[in-house]
């Protein structure tokens, strides 16, 4: 008897990234496929895979391709799983598009898995399905779905989350690894190890920290906070006297600490180490610098101290991040 296979239904809406409809797509299509084929066995699918969008019509991805989905939302009557590929504009989506979060509530309802890649996770929410519970998403677009889902826990340290029959995924590279997880939890891990293995992916990325990048806020609209802001870049990599600072700011030093953090999400000091270990990672990037030297240039005197700030504000050692991180310049030379 043949194994069961699962229907899997990836949604496409408006300004989707192709990567996000096809990753995931590749990914489960090739399940019992690729593996079994190249080791010259009988294939065996575990997934039977199809593109949908709201009306049946073709999918404008972010690239300005057009995709043609295999049918409409009204055309599945159940699956077992579904995937929302990135939206980019929920407003003009919901608009668009009123019975999404009808018909993936009903779908979750009769017991389809729903996960969602990237900014997808907006419809997701949109669902209510998220609250309560924890969600993660793409590092740039966090403080958004923040302000927009409040009930939502944001964890934008996870490449993705598991919530029982709920999942998220942090960008659209992230959506293959969901997938590959996906395939283990549904399928046994020599199948995933199988699917990693043929489409030369890795297993096991659990962090999109180290991806992540320190965004500078502007729009809290507390005019002394920005001044604050300003002068903290220009001079990060010194000593910083809080004190002398709020004064210089005419506010107490009390003041200072609590309107920066309720303007940006950080206390100064914090604020401060973002922006040295922002720096520390440029040049680790550029390749030319030591640590011991990193250390010194961004305006850090210990090393161990260094080394702790780097690992909890980007889950990697500062030699780790470099080797992942500092470029090409090898990879093409054939030398091991």
């Amino acid at each position: 008897m043949g194994a069961t296979i699962r229907r899997i239904t990836i949604l496409g809406c408006y300004n989707a990234m192709a990567t996000t409809l096809f990753g995931p797509m590749d990914i489960f299509n090739q399940a019992g496929r690729l593996w079994n084929r190249l080791g010259k066995l009988p294939q065996t699918p575990f997934f039977d895979v199809v593109i949908a969008s709201v009306d049946g019509k073709p999918i404008r991805c972010l690239n300005n391709v057009l995709v043609q989905p295999h049918c409409s939302i009204d055309a599945v009557d159940s699956t077992d799983l579904i995937i929302i590929a990135s939206t980019t504009y929920i407003d003009k989506i919901l608009e668009t598009g009123p019975g999404l979060v009808p018909w993936i509530r009903r779908q979750y309802a009769r017991g389809a898995h729903v996960a969602s890649v990237c900014t997808g996770v907006f419809l997701l929410a949109e669902t209510g399905l998220l609250d309560g519970r924890s969600a993660t998403l793409h590092w740039g677009f966090a403080d958004m779905f923040r302000k927009r889902y409040p009930r939502v826990n944001v964890n934008v340290d996870r490449m993705f989350i598991d919530q029982g029959r709920l999942y998220c995924a942090a960008g659209a590279n992230a959506g293959m690894d969901l997938s590959l997880y996906l395939v283990e939890k549904f399928c046994g891990r020599q199948t995933a190890i199988q699917c990693a293995k043929t489409m030369i992916l890795d297993m096991g990325r659990e962090r999109q920290t180290p991806y992540g990048a320190f965004l500078l806020t502007r729009s809290h609209g507390d005019p002394v906070v920005t001044s604050v802001q300003e002068w903290m870049e220009a001079h990060h990599t010194e000593t910083i006297d809080y004190d002398r600072l709020a004064k210089k700011h005419r506010i107490s030093r009390r003041s200072l600490e609590r309107r920066f953090k309720q303007a940006t999400g950080l206390t100064p000091l914090g604020y401060l180490q973002q922006l040295r270990v922002d720096s520390a990672k440029r040049l680790l990037e550029d390749g030319r610098y030591t640590v011991a030297e990193i250390v010194d240039l961004v305006g850090y005197a210990d090393i161990s101290f260094f080394r702790k700030i780097f690992v909890k504000l980007t889950g990697l050692q500062p030699r780790a991040y470099q080797q992942r991180f500092g470029g090409y310049a090898d990879a093409g030379s054939g030398n091991a």
